[in-house]
């Protein structure tokens, strides 16, 4: 389970106190390239540094996203849910999510240092999706049916993530954890529809993925939904999907159209829209 590794007394003591040579080494690898986040050592442990991003929405964002919620729920969030939202992001809000997510059990990497315009987390291992390129068909076979139970027992918990892509997870020690949590849309919508929307990304995530190939996708995704819906049947989670598969098959007719010029893009959304009908 992605339910282990509780927020410690070290960890908050770490966190409040001064730590000028953790930060004076973060500095210097942001100072390395123009990238947002980079991995360094310090005192013989391994960090990224990451810079903060600014999770503010403009008018048209917002307007988008309530007009999104009424298509997938029916009924419309008002626009002061969405001001208050808007007022309740900024540029510490991936942060504040960690923290939040940590202290609550989840897998996540600590938060070591927070300054005003980066933060330092605990480097937790490689991501799945560059994983996948190296593992044996088993392997990812076997990897990615627990990764999509994870993520059930993950929402089934009360969470949801934003970007649960599989370049999103990473392992290490045989145990995943979840990161980049810099996506917010999820204080606008319903549980269900940000859980929901996780779960497509994950799905999409891992279809043609390295040497998952077209006819292996149709078959592995199925798999992966049942294995989701077994650690979280959510009939809400359910209600969402097929309220937009249409729109997903819409889209994928349009899309299908322009699939020569697309070398892999296009022919996904064609899978997922086929799988997510299914539901």
């Amino acid at each position: 389970m992605l339910f282990s590794r509780r927020h410690s007394p070290t960890h908050k003591l770490i966190l409040n106190a001064p730590q000028p040579s953790l930060e004076a080494a973060a500095r210097t690898a942001l100072a390395g390239g123009q990238s947002r986040a980079r991995l360094f050592e310090h005192n013989g442990q391994r960090y990224v540094v990451k810079r903060l991003a600014d999770q503010s929405r403009g008018l048209m964002q917002i307007l988008f996203m309530r007009w999104l919620v009424k298509r997938i729920t029916g009924q419309p969030l008002p626009l002061r849910t969405l001001a208050l939202n808007q007022a309740a992001g900024g540029m510490d809000y991936e942060a504040k999510r960690l923290i939040d997510l940590a202290a609550k059990g989840v897998r996540v990497p600590q938060v070591a240092l927070v300054m005003p315009e980066f933060f330092v987390l605990d480097y937790c291992g490689t991501v799945i999706a560059t994983l996948l390129e190296s593992w044996e068909a088993d392997t990812w076979r076997r990897e990615l049916v627990r990764q999509a139970q994870e993520l059930g027992e993950f929402h089934a918990a009360g969470h949801w993530h934003g970007g649960a892509q599989i370049k999103n997870v990473t392992l290490q020690d045989g145990q995943a954890y979840r990161i980049d949590f810099e996506e917010n849309f999820g204080e606008y919508l319903p549980l269900a529809a940000s859980q929901a929307a996780d779960l497509v990304l994950f799905l999409n995530s891992i279809s043609l993925a390295g040497p998952i190939h077209e006819a292996e996708a149709r078959t592995l995704l199925p798999r992966l939904l049942d294995a989701y819906f077994a650690a979280h049947p959510a009939p809400e989670v359910k209600a969402v999907i097929r309220r937009t598969a249409p729109m997903f098959q819409r889209f994928a007719r349009f899309a299908g159209l322009f699939q020569r010029w697309s070398r892999k893009g296009i022919r996904r959304v064609i899978i997922l829209s086929d799988i997510l009908s299914s539901v």
